[in-house]
């Protein structure tokens, strides 16, 4: 199983890369480098979403600026600075792949309140 997914939402600036595991994100960047790298070439930058480990709080979504395969900056990024489309994707995604959210770090009431159609 590939551990992410992209999500390229038109008129945004970065490409949302949700990650389908609750393991480290650190433990990907290489894979996630060498995916992207492909369409962006050395130096690019994305927005990660780490919701299935920390789920709607302050740090769900990661900024990764990488300058090559070893060198990177991350930074928490605002939900409010992340787009509602991307937002909602990612939603839809998790509506289709519920397996995800049984398998994730997040509560009961979390998994039923995305199952119910609210986010």
């Amino acid at each position: 199983m590939e551990e992410f997914v992209r999500f390229r939402i038109e008129n945004d600036c970065h490409e949302v890369v949700f990650l389908k595991t609750v393991d480290d994100l650190y433990f990907f960047l290489g894979n996630i480098y060498d995916d992207l790298a492909i369409s962006y070439g050395k130096t690019f930058t994305i927005i990660v979403d780490l919701f299935l480990q920390n789920g709607f709080s302050f740090n769900r979504f990661v900024e990764l600026n990488f300058y090559d395969k070893e060198t990177y900056t991350s930074s928490i990024v605002n939900p409010r600075d992340v787009s509602e489309e991307a937002k909602r994707k990612i939603a839809e995604y998790l509506k289709n792949h519920s397996e995800l959210l049984y398998n994730s770090a997040l509560s009961k009431n979390t998994i039923d309140f995305i199952c119910a159609d609210r986010i």
